[in-house]
């Protein structure tokens, strides 16, 4: 382990360096980039594996204090992973700032998730949004443009909230400090959470994450869903530890967030949006457990990337205009090989059965982690959460298998003749990225166990029943009323209903 102030003060401000740099100098400093989130990662993993935790002082005495520890490290992780998939699989697609934009957010959310003082995570947090603003408008149309704007001014009235909540915390601890929120009165602590759980996309604050998800493009939706979302987790987690009463308080908040977010995206037919709204249900699994979620998110984030950049251009969305939502295979037919479309099958499948917590796959061992140390009265709810999510990813995977399906029959008709044995650095890196997710399963055998086995067996074979059970309804006339009040009222007075809603929940 690396104990030296100096290499974490690097660690976390190097990034947005050269961001800067970039830039200048666009095309010397992109592999650099690359390199750096590789080794980034690695040292990420060997952080999880090996327990480090180390903590330094910036500026020495009376500086900012951060922490590297096991809410740091997993997210990191997941952040790098995310911003490597999304720069090397669109790397011919990429705006002219967009990697220089997303280094400059990986410095926000190395800060966001190692701060330990409530000023920082502020500072963290507002950056994180205007980068996050910055991606959402990479399209340059005008859903786009909308959405982004929407983001910025709900994430901004979001963290005046927090920054309130924090003035009052300081009157009564004359401090910033996680660790002394005890002293701060229970309003303080609500206009706190509430803040963090609206950047982290949580039900009833996280209206926004569907909506954004399905019309940013996939290399934006990809960082989205893969880190940005997880940048208040870190927070929660690190409060929920040390105090009680928002530990109880977010079992509550968690359970209402998997189940409902859940429940909607059974019923949306739009790929984009039902990804959305199952981001919503597992970020609500996710603070239910403050030892395990910053793992959990960590898993989340990796095949949430993963599944976004696997979108096809012969399956859009409805909503996406021209067909800018493609995946990151995106060609002409006559230039994609069968190979390249058997590899991001194999990815898109794999990372939705991680998700639905299947055996022998990385989100099997954090959900079994994460079962073990919630409430036994959570744990009812936790399954039918579970069983939700199995029967949305029964469909997602389903409509992937049609689509490959017929990508085939048109190859075959048109009588393309490209070779199937032929590499490429993206489906090498999707195949990679698959064995990974399956082989992080063995990392903890003690979970492998009999009844764990046997309950996510049966929660994919009842969430296969209940998908053909509501695959024929007709929810549009359902969905499609919510989905305009949204766009039409903006989710920014959406947002500040449900904060209000909050601390009267509280409050009471």
């Amino acid at each position: 382990m690396i104990d030296s102030p100096i290499f974490y003060a690097i660690l976390t401000f190097l990034p947005a360096t050269v961001g800067f740099l970039g830039c200048v100098f666009h095309r010397i400093f992109f592999p650099i980039c690359l390199a750096y989130l590789v080794g980034l990662s690695a040292f990420s993993i060997a952080g999880i594996f090996n327990a480090w935790e180390a903590s330094y002082t910036l500026m020495w005495i009376g500086g900012i204090q951060f922490s590297f520890d096991q809410f740091t490290y997993p997210l990191l992780f997941g952040t790098s992973f995310s911003l490597f998939t999304s720069l090397l699989l669109f790397r011919k697609q990429l705006s002219h700032y967009f990697y220089q934009i997303s280094f400059v957010l990986l410095t926000a959310l190395t800060v966001a998730f190692s701060a330990v003082d409530l000023i920082s995570i502020y500072i963290a947090l507002e950056l994180t949004g205007f980068c996050a603003f910055l991606l959402i408008a990479d399209r340059n149309d005008n859903k786009s443009l909308f959405l982004s704007f929407q983001y910025l001014i709900g994430g901004g009235l979001a963290m005046l909230i927090y920054l309130i909540g924090v003035i009052g915390a300081f009157q009564f601890s004359a401090t910033f400090l996680i660790r002394d929120l005890s002293y701060a009165t229970p309003i303080a602590l609500c206009l706190i959470i509430a803040g963090l759980m609206t950047k982290a996309g949580i039900f009833i604050c996280g209206l926004w994450v569907p909506n954004i998800y399905s019309h940013a493009s996939p290399q934006s939706s990809a960082i989205l869903a893969g880190c940005v979302t997880c940048a208040g987790i870190a927070p929660i987690a690190r409060m929920s530890g040390d105090l009680v009463p928002i530990a109880n308080s977010m079992v509550v908040i968690g359970v209402l967030s998997a189940v409902v977010a859940a429940l909607y995206a059974v019923f949306e037919r739009d790929d984009g949006r039902a990804l959305g709204w199952s981001s919503v249900s597992q970020l609500g699994l996710a603070i239910l457990s403050p030892t395990y979620a910053c793992i959990y998110a960590m898993q989340h984030g990796v095949c949430k990337a993963l599944l976004f950049s696997t979108l096809t251009p012969e399956d859009p969305p409805a909503h996406h205009e021209q067909s800018n939502h493609h995946s990151a295979d995106q060609e002409t037919p006559s230039n994609v090989s069968t190979f390249q479309n058997y590899a991001s099958l194999i990815v898109f499948v794999t990372a939705s059965l991680s998700v639905m917590a299947f055996p022998l796959t990385s989100g099997f061992i954090t959900k079994s982690l994460l079962k073990g140390d919630i409430p036994t009265n959570a744990k009812i709810i936790v399954s039918t959460s579970t069983l939700l999510t199995t029967t949305v990813y029964v469909r997602l995977i389903w409509s992937r298998i049609q689509v490959f399906l017929g990508f085939r029959r048109e190859i075959m008709a048109k009588k393309y003749h490209n070779k199937t044995s032929s590499f490429y650095t993206n489906q090498i890196f999707l195949i990679i990225s698959s064995i990974a997710i399956i082989s992080f399963s063995i990392t903890d055998r003690s979970v492998l166990t009999y009844d764990n086995i046997v309950n996510a067996l049966t929660a994919t074979g009842l969430g296969i029943i209940l998908y053909a059970s509501v695959v024929g309804l007709q929810t549009v006339k359902i969905v499609k009323p919510v989905t305009r009040t949204l766009d039409l009222v903006g989710a920014p007075f959406v947002v500040a209903a449900l904060l209000l809603a909050n601390l009267l929940y509280f409050k009471i």
